[in-house]
């Protein structure tokens, strides 16, 4: 047998890889709570308290942060003690999944039952508009790496931004600001909520569930998230930063029997 030597050649894979830019970081969550394995979260490596504490309220796990005795968060595992009063969220726990992103078996009756929401306040489109230009030098990661989320908790009675927080997760995104939110005591009645992501049947139902009457995105809303946002009263302007947003119980805002 004759064995000829091989001709030396340029592998792709062993080519110096060309125009990679510094790119977004992901990591894999895993949740227990009281020694009960709940959840695996794709996420970005930062800002891990907010997001358990938000995820945990958006399942209806914890009511209030004060639910929470103990966290400890250890590379990629995240372990959380609730008080015991706080245990029944617990043992009711029943995952909520409707992310078109993450899959996952939507359970019966999701989407029955569900609560109502008001504006206590008024605000502008210009006034939307306003809050959510503040949000481009805020998107630090963003700026760094793209495909990055950034969602913010905006005080409408103030006209002011509380918090901003970013993650390579839309929905992760609006469960830190909302854990942000649970940690400070924030009036979720006052507040809305930007982001840069689509408006999906769980972004809508994680602001309705908070108690946020307002929802404002840069980009559209699917058509699960519409037939809530209609039967709810839930406030959201879609396309906010184009010429023509879409604007949803915008203006269905009572005020001592008077609709403006």
């Amino acid at each position: 047998m004759t064995i000829s030597a091989k001709t030396k050649r340029n592998r792709p894979d062993a080519a110096k890889e060309i125009g990679l830019v510094p790119l977004p970081e992901e990591m894999l969550l895993n949740i227990r709570v009281d020694g009960r394995h709940l959840s695996r979260l794709s996420c970005s490596p930062f800002g891990q308290r907010e997001l358990v504490l938000g995820w945990l309220f958006g399942q209806n796990v914890i009511k209030t942060a004060a639910d929470v005795s103990a966290m400890e968060i250890n590379g990629d595992q995240a372990f959380v003690s609730l008080y015991a009063e706080a245990g029944l969220g617990l043992k009711q726990y029943n995952p909520v999944q409707v992310t078109a992103c993450s899959g996952g078996e939507v359970r019966p009756g999701l989407f029955e039952n569900l609560p109502s929401v008001s504006r206590s306040y008024s605000f502008t489109l210009a006034q939307a508009i306003s809050l959510m230009e503040q949000l481009p030098p805020r998107a630090e990661m963003f700026k760094k790496h793209g495909g990055i989320h950034c969602s913010m908790l905006a005080d409408m009675k103030e006209q002011c931004l509380l918090a901003s927080r970013e993650d390579i997760g839309r929905s992760n995104s609006v469960d830190k600001v909302i854990g942000w939110a649970l940690l400070n005591g924030t009036d979720f009645g006052q507040a809305a909520l930007l982001t840069t992501g689509r408006i999906s049947a769980e972004m809508a139902l994680k602001v309705l569930h908070a108690g946020i009457p307002t929802l404002i995105s840069q980009t559209t809303l699917t058509s699960k998230a519409l037939e809530i946002v209609r039967r709810t009263g839930l406030t959201l302007i879609g396309h906010v930063l184009k010429p023509r947003p879409i604007l949803l119980n915008f203006y269905h805002l009572q005020t001592n029997g008077q609709i403006r």
